[in-house]
């Protein structure tokens, strides 16, 4: 039976939302564009600071706002709020994420299913966010970040 109801549980538990400055690393950092583009996905690269990160880091979270005022000396945004928790809904790249599995970030905003790993690191598992949709037609997943 059909229900008339749609599942949407992207954002459910997310704030509050933690705030960060922006790498200014070329391509690793976030404009106002890229969120535009949901072009979403971060990790830590530093002190409180976020950026795109490399194929197969470890996902951190969602960039949700970008700051207009910019780092010193760059087209950069100072700022930017992340969610850390709660499901989020990324763009996803090659290989697409299964449901059940982990995600990690592809280095250019997007997430795509964790690479198999016999090795677990000292401070713990190795990828962070079970995916718990995944919308073929849109290109996205629903990730649950905990």
């Amino acid at each position: 039976m059909a229900s008339q109801f749609q599942i949407d549980n992207n954002g459910i538990g997310g704030t509050p939302f933690l705030t960060f400055t922006v790498d200014t690393t070329a391509n690793k950092d976030f404009t106002q564009s890229d969120l535009d583009n949901n072009y979403s996905a971060c990790v830590i690269s530093g002190n409180n600071e976020i950026g795109m990160g490399a194929a197969g880091d470890k996902l951190f979270g969602k960039v949700v706002w970008v700051s207009q005022e910019l780092q010193p000396g760059t087209t950069v945004p100072a700022l930017c709020a992340v969610q850390a928790r709660g499901v989020a809904r990324f763009k996803y790249a090659a290989a697409t994420p299964v449901v059940n599995q982990m995600v990690e970030v592809d280095g250019a905003g997007k997430v795509r299913q964790a690479a198999a790993d016999a090795d677990i690191a000292a401070g713990g598992h190795l990828m962070r966010g079970q995916v718990i949709a995944v919308d073929t037609t849109a290109g996205t997943c629903d990730v649950w970040l905990g």
